[in-house]
């Protein structure tokens, strides 16, 4: 009995400091935080992830001319399929979440479910068109040009909208 609790008492630790064992122990991080989101720890990781590797597909590039932006960009898919795994383990969370009517008397599961979630997904399938975009233009052409400004517009504005749910989200007293 005194192992359970010990085993349990511990997993809660990991679970909720999911910043420190991140920076400390990513290993068992994901080991704990692999599957779908069952616990705030879980959910934590899960946007913590989603962020990371939005960040890392947005990241500078090095200059050069469009095949060695490509070759850049292409390197980085990994963090794409990884982004739209985080995004389906979430949005999958949250459909659970309304049909549960938990946002009911909680205004940051409220916020969660009505602004977060739609943003989130939205920011995701910009980043695939962003990225099947780079997939499929070997050579940049005027018309190519203006497609992909209009898909770092997009993602500008997502960037934005983001972080105006941030400051939002943080103005209510969420965490």
């Amino acid at each position: 009995m005194v192992v359970v609790v010990l085993i349990g008492g511990g997993f809660t630790i990991v679970d909720e400091h999911v910043d420190f064992f991140e920076k400390h122990a990513p290993k068992l991080n994901a080991a704990l935080h692999s599957g779908e989101i069952s616990t705030s720890g879980d959910g934590e990781y899960v946007l913590t992830k989603w962020v990371d590797d939005r960040n890392k597909l947005d990241d500078d590039m090095k200059d050069g001319d469009w095949p060695l932006v490509r070759e850049e960009m292409l390197k980085r898919k990994p963090y794409l399929e990884d982004l739209v795994l985080e995004n389906e383990k979430f949005q999958r969370c949250v459909t659970v979440e309304a049909d549960s009517h938990l946002d009911v008397n909680d205004p940051c599961e409220s916020l969660t479910i009505h602004e977060a979630a739609p943003l989130i997904a939205e920011a995701t399938r910009v980043e695939q068109e962003f990225f099947g975009f780079v997939e499929r233009t070997t050579t940049v052409t005027p018309k190519d040009g203006t497609a992909i400004d209009q898909i770092l517009d997009k993602q500008k504005e997502i960037s934005r909208r983001l972080s105006e749910f941030h400051e939002h989200w943080q103005a209510k007293g969420c965490k």
